[in-house]
């Protein structure tokens, strides 16, 4: 808690809306000074308007929207255990068994705890309706065949994508407490959300976690103009002793292609380095965005790859544009291919011994000089990891057309919506 009348009267406002569900608190932009003055004296606060800017910054609160039209209304705060149970009814609606519609809807969740709300709650709509197409199995049967030591290929029968990728993991482990290493091809799956639930349920089995997905195309090789290879996600989860987890979870092109969606639709520029038109030519104008970039150019490009040949090539899924777009086609299923391995530290040393080394190295890490202007030297999914505990005490943030959606949703499956 900040030492301030202004974080002080946005805590309270968080309190209330995480309480009542439907109240909500109001965030600036620097556009705006005179209205945040304004605010400001009608709710008694003092801090000035540079203190108010420092201190939404400090606190890295993702609860606090900023549109360039200045004042706007945030995001609803709704509590997880709220979504779980809405995630959890609507998929039992469709058939998915109580069970299953927990674990999905937990993994769900867990992306907005996280902050990576894009593989939130929100995807429920999408998955319940291609399932109630018939686009996806609510009761699959899982085939696995074991290839050789340490090699397996999981049949997910077109089941969700997070049912699927969690027993991949599991079969993963299993081959690694024999072999060392496990590795697990998944075919015929569908869209699994954040990797980072799957590879640290690795890490909490004391495995290196490795997650990896092809996906729906939106982002061009280095050096084309259309369209080829998807944004291709990437996940390693890494356990240590006393320091947060060493968690990599990113997609593998410069941004995602939603973000330019979100430009686009809210009139923004974006940075020349997102994306391109028709022609492969870099574009600040988002509305005429075509495609993103892979991140760092060719290294990114080849990253992407990889893990399109790891996820697709194994098990003979479609790759590229053959990938069916789950938003856009309704008459197709998705054969979705993921790449899953386990690494049993235990092979190598012992586990505490492994975990004491992480320690000695993230200490010295983080007490490396620090650029100007930054306070903290971070691990990869720590960021992650204070969202979490934030959103945990306040409630996860859901803006206002993904509230319509869930409405919605719930409306036509009898379902009561969270929001």
């Amino acid at each position: 808690m900040i030492g301030s009348q202004l974080a002080a009267h946005l805590e309270l406002h968080s309190l209330a809306t995480l309480r009542g569900n439907k109240v909500n608190v109001v965030a600036v932009t620097s556009k705006n000074k005179d209205h945040a003055e304004a605010f400001a004296k009608k709710f008694g606060i003092t801090d000035s308007y540079d203190d108010y800017r420092r201190i939404l910054q400090r606190t890295r609160c993702s609860t606090y929207e900023s549109r360039k039209r200045g004042f706007v209304m945030s995001p609803y705060l709704i509590a997880a255990e709220k979504l779980r149970a809405f995630g959890q009814g609507v998929l039992q609606k469709v058939g998915v068994p109580e069970e299953d519609a927990r674990i999905v809807a937990e993994i769900l969740v867990e992306s907005n705890l996280r902050g990576v709300d894009t593989h939130g709650i929100y995807l429920s709509n999408l998955y319940v309706r291609r399932l109630k197409q018939g686009l996806m199995n609510p009761t699959p049967q899982f085939s696995f065949e074991k290839k050789r030591a340490g090699v397996g290929i999981l049949d997910a029968d077109f089941s969700l994508g997070q049912l699927s990728t969690l027993e991949a993991a599991r079969k993963a482990v299993e081959l690694a407490r024999d072999a060392g290493v496990g590795i697990v091809a998944v075919k015929n799956s569908n869209h699994f959300g954040a990797g980072a639930y799957y590879a640290e349920y690795c890490a909490k089995q004391d495995c290196i976690g490795l997650v990896m997905s092809d996906g729906e195309c939106d982002v061009i090789p280095f050096g084309g103009r259309e369209k080829f290879l998807g944004t291709n996600p990437i996940c390693c989860c890494i356990p240590s002793g006393a320091y947060p987890w060493f968690c990599m979870d990113m997609a593998t092109s410069e941004v995602a292609f939603g973000k330019v969606r979100a430009a686009a639709e809210a009139g923004k520029t974006i940075p020349p380095n997102w994306a391109v038109d028709r022609e492969g030519k870099p574009v600040t104008d988002a509305a005429k965005a075509y495609a993103v970039v892979p991140m760092s150019g060719a290294k990114g490009y080849a990253v992407g790859l990889m893990i399109e040949i790891l996820s697709s090539r194994f098990t003979g899924m479609p790759y590229g544009a053959h990938i069916v777009r789950k938003f856009d086609d309704w008459d197709n299923k998705a054969f979705m291919g993921h790449y899953v391995q386990a690494i049993d530290i235990s092979a190598f040393c012992p586990v505490e011994e492994f975990k004491r080394r992480m320690d000695e190295l993230f200490a010295e890490l983080k007490n490396q000089p620090r650029a100007n202007g930054v306070d903290e030297i971070l691990i990869p999914g720590e960021p992650e990891l204070r969202t979490k505990v934030q959103r945990e005490n306040e409630g996860c943030p859901i803006r206002e057309q993904d509230a319509a959606l869930l409405r919605k949703l719930g409306e036509d499956f009898g379902v009561p919506s969270p929001v």
